[in-house]
């Protein structure tokens, strides 16, 4: 009996290149578009959409302390939690320089997961090559910008396409297992931006092209018991309750759909549009199978949706394109362009009229008229593309480029015969380069904006307060005050526990002290004599005079003062600048308030040469007011008497010419301000 075996050992198994290939595919797309936008958030290099930029961070760094949700120490209920809890990892470093690097880097590879999603939405409906093209187009879009602001739409990108799959599964094939998921997915989403609390709708609409009614009675209820829920529950929803207090005139609400539905072909590349729509189009009517109609319902539905409560925001608050909400949908533009190519792309000659049609109204759509002289638009990545290119090649040159390229790449889609699997994917790739494009415009003025931003408005280094040892802070925000120091200074810095209000009005919706003068000059806060503390005060658009130390001046218009308790403040001249000058009026009032005072005011007033002359009024109050002329180059010293039982207001007005594009008004130089008690005999 031999021991050697008889049998021939199973030959290895062979793992095929273009089967390992197929599977790298997705990954290897994830990799490096989480490469590509890590590598250009580090030119985001601060916060610069204020108050929204404040206030996910801070509720980030809420969760990461432990304190759940607030802010400046107070609790704060925001329902779009989801990207507050993703964000709070990166929280948990010491220092904030590096935690906004890591939160961005992680906002950049929480974006870049939406091609997950986007590939299984496809994926239903056309094959896997076409699948992973559509998952490169959506990462390809301009709007993946938006990953270094640390707000929703990173988070809402992904959540939003996995929402718009689980709806497609489940009207097309039913069962109890996604009966639970829409619901769950539906909360998901709402919990990352409010905008998709009307998904349900796509999911009705799905099921009502798709049939089968009764078998969806599982997730109807649960949608109905959740939208309850959230309806009687006192502040559910939060600040987001008083949409529905607005006022929609419907000529505008159609006015802005028209709008930011126009800027929508832009960013997805314009050549597939004309494909799409006779693909969703053939899909929602004539579908291959029960999944492509389900995808057509909810695709149809959300781009609706979408472009409507963009047009609704536009009208109500903000007078301006959103086109913010609309770059979701995406993925199913490009699903739609391709569900039209398998079908060997049918009825060229309705194709070709789509395209003309859409080119023409394009080429005349006056992207001009909504930039303006503006540069940089948050909230439409097309109009930030449109204003860099008329930067780089002129306003002329780009507006022809932009009349020009629907048309030309309209005529694309429809000479390239896309029956064939390569000439699709030359339109579709023509779409993406279109996407790329814009995308590299975008990124360049994003740029230049938070640059631009960090030099106006940040302190050297930004986190000053936290690295100084000083100890915890409250600023205080001093009338004229520009609310973007405020902002920048409490984003960069945990130490700033709270905010103070002298003599001013709230510039956000947060927590905030009261802060006021006794007429002794005693600093109260919310109405007790201020205890010893370290105040940051904003000067940035009036001074003031304190009692206490100054402990440090990050920059022009912040000043670091440890006050003791009942610290007194001396005077406080209201529009009076870091940089001495004035705006179109400036207000001087001092304390204590002494029984039957009297002295002068001494001011001197200067204009440089060469600027055009002002006309000012001077007016103490219970005098009579003295009016002059100052002209470029004068220097006036100016004294006025008063009497009374405190020393009076003085207010000095002028007319001066506003400052270019809209930017700071100058009055005049003060060099010098102050009020002299009579000496007693």
């Amino acid at each position: 009996m031999s021991a050697v075996p008889s049998t021939v050992a199973p030959p290895a198994a062979r793992i095929s290149v273009r089967a390992l290939a197929w599977r790298l595919a997705l990954p290897s797309l994830f990799l490096a578009s989480c490469a590509f936008q890590i590598l250009q958030s580090r030119g985001h290099v601060t916060p610069s959409v204020f108050e929204d930029e404040l206030l996910y961070p801070k509720l980030s760094q809420s969760i990461a302390a432990g304190h759940w949700m607030e802010i400046r120490g107070e609790h704060f209920w925001f329902p779009s939690i989801v990207a507050p809890l993703l964000q709070a990892p990166a929280w948990l470093l010491d220092s904030m320089t590096a935690s906004y690097t890591y939160a961005k880097a992680l906002n950049a590879v929480v974006m870049s997961a939406a091609v997950v999603p986007a590939y299984w939405i496809a994926r239903l409906v056309v094959r896997r090559s076409f699948a992973l093209v559509v998952a490169a187009a959506t990462v390809a879009s301009p709007a993946m910008v938006y990953h270094p602001y640390l707000m929703t739409e990173a988070a809402g990108y992904p959540v939003f396409l996995l929402a718009v799959y689980v709806f497609v599964r489940a009207a097309a094939e039913p069962s109890r297992r996604l009966g639970i998921a829409v619901p769950a997915v539906w909360l998901l989403a709402a919990a990352t931006r409010m905008q998709f609390a009307v998904l349900p709708l796509a999911y009705v609409a799905a099921v009502a092209v798709c049939g089968r009614w009764r078998r969806q009675a599982l997730p109807f209820g649960l949608f109905l018991a959740l939208g309850g829920t959230v309806v009687l529950l006192p502040g559910a929803l939060g600040q987001y309750a008083r949409a529905s207090e607005g006022h929609y005139a419907p000529g505008a609400v159609a006015h802005w759909m028209l709008t930011n539905g126009a800027l929508l072909p832009y960013s997805v590349g314009l050549a597939v549009v004309p494909g799409a729509l006779l693909g969703v189009g053939y899909a929602l009517f004539h579908p291959r199978f029960r999944a492509e109609r389900a995808f057509a319902a909810v695709a149809l539905t959300t781009t609706v949706l979408t472009i409507g409560e963009a047009a609704l925001v536009s009208a109500g608050e903000g007078r301006r394109p959103i086109e913010r909400y609309l770059f979701y949908v995406t993925p199913l533009v490009f699903t739609g362009f391709f569900a039209y190519v398998e079908r060997g792309a049918p009825r060229r000659i309705v194709q070709l009229g789509i395209a003309g049609a859409l080119g023409l109204l394009l080429s005349q759509f006056s992207l001009s008229g909504l930039t303006g002289t503006a540069a940089f638009f948050f909230d439409s990545v097309t109009e930030t593309a449109y204003a860099n290119t008329a930067f780089r090649i002129g306003l002329p040159n780009a507006s022809l480029l932009f009349a020009l390229l629907p048309l030309a790449l309209g005529a694309l889609a429809v000479v390239a015969p896309l029956g064939r699997a390569k000439a699709a994917l030359f339109v579709a790739f023509a779409a993406i380069a279109v996407e790329l494009a814009g995308g590299s415009a975008v990124a360049s003025t994003d740029q230049l904006v938070s640059g631009f931003t960090h030099r106006t408005y940040s302190s050297n280094p930004p986190n000053w307060l936290d690295e100084s040892g000083l100890g915890p802070a409250r600023y205080v925000v001093l009338p004229h005050a520009d609310p973007f120091v405020d902002d920048d200074l409490e984003s960069w810095n945990r130490n700033i526990r709270g905010v103070v209000l002298l003599q001013t009005a709230p510039q956000d919706r947060f927590a905030r002290s009261v802060g006021r003068v006794r007429s002794d000059g005693t600093l109260e806060i919310d109405d007790r004599p201020a205890a010893p503390q370290l105040l940051v005060f904003n000067t940035t658009g009036s001074a003031v005079g304190l009692e206490g130390r100054v402990v440090a001046r990050p920059r022009p218009g912040l000043v670091a003062y440890r006050i003791p308790r009942g610290a007194h403040v001396r005077w406080l001249a209201s529009g009076l600048s870091p940089d001495g000058w004035t705006g179109t009026r400036l207000r001087y009032r001092v304390w204590p308030a002494r029984p039957s005072a009297s002295g002068a005011y001494r001011l001197t007033l200067s204009l440089p040469a060469g600027e055009k002359p002002r006309m000012a009024e001077l007016v103490v109050a219970g005098g009579a007011p003295r009016h002059f002329t100052i002209r470029g180059g004068d220097t006036l010293r100016l004294r006025v008497p008063v009497r009374g039982v405190q020393p009076p207001l003085l207010q000095l007005s002028m007319q001066a010419p506003p400052g270019p594009f809209g930017g700071r008004t100058l009055g005049v130089r003060v060099p010098s301000l102050g009020y002299v008690p009579r000496p007693k005999p």
